[in-house]
Order: structure tokens, then sequence, then C-alpha cells
């Protein structure tokens, strides 16, 4: 289970090996925002010559443009030549862009003698406002769909505003709502809810609380913009010494199945908490 993925702009290949070898859980080599257009054809060819030469220690996926963008064919064509983990995709409008990606991925796979259902997807799920409207429609599994991630900088831009952060830091309603809805889709539809970017990049201790905050709720790993977040969101994502002793108290008293409640530091404990404390382990 990745906890952490490193974003890297396609266009700096003298990063990529030093992000793989960063101790992020995964890495994203991306094609997108972060590439200037001009950029984009040779960025495309160093991601191409990397993979071909490079046997990544941690999976890596390629951020694309979003599906109907002019150069999404392009990076299609790259994932395809790269034979990457699977791709991200930006700009994602719900579960329909899930399913018409998935018929264009077995297409690419055919093409390219990749195996069948191999290439996977994440995607970004809240960067437009009628992103955020389509969020119920991830109610169930989806082929391929691995983990769905929230942002709020495109959305922001898209409202027309700068920053969807309040002057303490703190997330403003509208990118409440868009990272509430991505943790509950995940939920329904059995993917990984990533947490979105910190782009304080000096700020460790931001970082961390919010890293903390959001994995209470239910995140189970963070996107990362530089490698110096990487042990700061590991650690944030770890669960704390008194969770896990009241995990494993749980289990202690239900996992056998003789009862199905108990007691545990004074509250009653039954079937959910017993799910909620074999997942809290599972994160250690």
């Amino acid at each position: 289970m990745a906890r952490s993925y490193l974003f890297v702009p396609g266009n700096q290949p003298a990063r990529f090996d030093k992000a793989a070898a960063s101790g992020a859980d995964a890495i994203i080599l991306d094609l997108e925002d972060s590439v200037p257009v001009s950029e984009k054809a040779a960025a495309r060819e160093a991601v191409i010559a990397w993979m071909s030469a490079t046997s990544s220690p941690v999976p890596v996926w390629i951020r694309t443009q979003g599906l109907d963008a002019p150069g999404f064919a392009d990076d299609l064509a790259t994932v395809g030549r790269a034979r990457p983990r699977g791709l991200l995709l930006p700009k994602c409008e719900g579960a329909a862009d899930v399913l018409r990606l998935g018929v264009v991925l077995d297409t690419l796979e055919h093409e390219h003698g990749l195996p069948e259902g191999s290439l996977e997807i994440l995607v970004v799920a809240t960067e437009t406002p009628r992103a955020v409207q389509c969020m119920a429609s991830f109610e169930r599994p989806l082929p391929r769909l691995r983990g769905l991630m929230w942002g709020a900088e495109d959305l922001a831009a898209a409202l027309g505003v700068r920053s969807l952060r309040d002057k303490s830091g703190q997330y403003l309603p509208p990118a409440l709502r868009a990272r509430d809805a991505t943790l509950l889709a995940a939920a329904a539809c059995g993917a990984d809810p990533i947490d979105a970017v910190f782009v304080g990049i000096r700020d460790a201790a931001g970082l961390a609380a919010e890293t903390r905050q959001h994995a209470a709720m239910g995140f189970i790993a963070k996107a990362a913009i530089h490698p110096a977040q990487i042990p700061v969101i590991h650690a944030a994502l770890a669960p704390n010494a008194n969770d896990v002793d009241w995990a494993r108290a749980v289990i202690t008293t239900l996992e056998d199945g003789a009862r199905s409640t108990g007691v545990v530091d004074g509250s009653m404990v039954d079937t959910p908490h017993l799910i909620a404390a074999r997942r809290i382990l599972e994160r250690m």
C-alpha cells in the first residue's frame, strides 16, 4: 500500500533517479501542469528513455494531459512505450471518464503488447467544479481504478480565486467539500483515498499537522512535491501508539469470534470497531 506519491516534472530527467531513491512509495512523472507546452515533446522522450534504461525500485506512474486535451494522444503513446504501473488522469469528471479511459487502455495494451488489464488508473478527481459535482458517480468498484486523489489548486483557478485556504492556512468550504467527497467516493468504490499536495515546501510542521488531521479522517496516502516531504508524510500517516494499543485491545477482545461486543478502555466495541482496528494495524 503506497503512502506517498512524489511528483517529478517530466522535463527534469536529472531528478528521476533521485526521486526513485527518495523513500517515496511511488513516483509520478508529470507530463501535465509542471511541463511547459514547448517542452512536452522532450519530456515525453525523457520519460521513455529513463523508463527503458532504469529499473525503478518503486512503482512509476505517468500523469498525462486530460482526456480531451490536445496532447493526450501523445501522452498515451508515451505510456505505451514507457510501460509504467499506470497513469494519473487529471481533470477527471466522474466515473464515466474512468470507464472511457479504461476502453482506451484496452486498445493501448493490445497495440504495445502489454498484459491485458496491466495498466492501472489514478485520478485527480476534484480539479473542476463539474468534477466535484460528479463525485457521487463513484459508487461502486471500477476496472483498473486504484486511487482517487484530490487537490484544491486547479479548483481555485476554476473558481477565479488565488487560493482555497484562509489566512491561517486552513481550507475554505469549497475545498473541504472536494476533500470530503473524495474520501467518501474512494470508500464507496474501493479505491485508495490520496490526500492533496501541501505546497509549503519549507513548512514541515504544517505538512505534518495536515497529514495527521486527514489521516484521522481516513486518507491513507498523500501526494508530495519535494523529496524532503516524504519522511514527514510517512511519520504523520503512521498510527500513534495510543491508536495501536487500542486496535490491539479490540482485536484481542473480539477477534476469536466468541463474542460480538466487548469493552475496551471503558467503551463498548463491536464489529465496526474491529474493522477499524484491523485497518489501523495495516498502516503500521
